[in-house]
């Protein structure tokens, strides 16, 4: 791991195996671990460069809501690049991460080889599971980070009868944070609409690949197919749930194998 100076914060960054660069931004909550997980059926082929968005992880924590900016967090992919001297590689995101990457291709097209979006959750609109989220951040910063986790995991085992391994593993997702940085994004990201018309991303010429799943309020399938169909050139792929991806990370690194390599 190393740091890249971006827009006065630090970036955490870490590089996975060799070849053609493939650069990859998690989501709201995620970090560089957990795409580390899912990309690992690539590292045999590609250099996987993760790292940890501005106010998570191990990059400087923000409670600042104004510096929860896409914008500004795409600029922090482009400083990423910079730093490592990579001119043109695969961009990737996911969730957050996949406005983050959008965003990087629709001002820099020219530095994107293919692009991959892996659960679009921000488009034109507001997010339809905003309130939930917000309502995150403030039991987070009300309960402080242990009692959150605890309410968090019986709601997670009563209300959606999410399986133990699945509660570990969002709760170790959570605990990767600084709980006053986690909780400003929790409250803040919810609000974005980055997109001023989906029609907007015709203009990334690129081949696209978009993984999504039904029956996610924060991660709308409506939008993944939609942004497919504006795509001059995209593939829609599909995984059974998001409680899958937490049990096996590496179904998205596979999906994006078969994507790069062509089936």
């Amino acid at each position: 791991m190393h740091y890249v100076e971006s827009d006065g914060l630090k970036i955490a960054v870490e590089i996975l195996g060799s070849g053609a660069p493939l650069i990859f931004a998690h989501g709201l909550s995620g970090n560089r671990h957990i795409m580390r997980q899912e990309l690992a059926p690539l590292a045999d082929r590609y250099q996987i460069i993760t790292y940890d968005q501005r106010g998570h992880g191990d990059s400087t924590p923000i409670t600042d809501p104004s510096l929860y900016n896409a914008e500004r967090m795409a600029d922090d992919l482009r400083a990423v690049l910079d730093d490592l001297k990579i001119e043109r590689a695969i961009i990737g995101g996911e969730s957050m991460g996949s406005t983050t990457s959008l965003l990087f291709a629709l001002k820099h097209p020219q530095r994107v080889e293919k692009l991959l979006l892996t659960a679009p959750a921000f488009g034109t609109s507001a997010n339809p599971d905003r309130e939930r989220l917000k309502g995150l951040g403030d039991s987070l910063n009300q309960l402080g980070l242990e009692k959150f986790l605890v309410a968090a995991a019986e709601r997670q085992r009563t209300e959606l009868k999410w399986t133990p391994d699945v509660i570990a593993f969002v709760a170790k997702m959570f605990s990767a944070h600084q709980p006053a940085s986690l909780a400003t994004a929790w409250k803040t990201v919810p609000d974005w609409r980055p997109l001023p018309d989906l029609s907007i991303v015709s203009q990334v010429k690129c081949a696209v690949c978009i993984i999504a799943w039904e029956a996610d309020l924060l991660h709308p399938s409506e939008l993944a197919r939609d942004l497919a169909a504006q795509f001059p050139n995209a593939q829609l792929k599909w995984m059974p749930t998001l409680p899958a991806l937490f049990q096996d990370p590496t179904q998205v690194g596979q999906l994006y194998k078969d994507f790069l390599e062509g089936r």
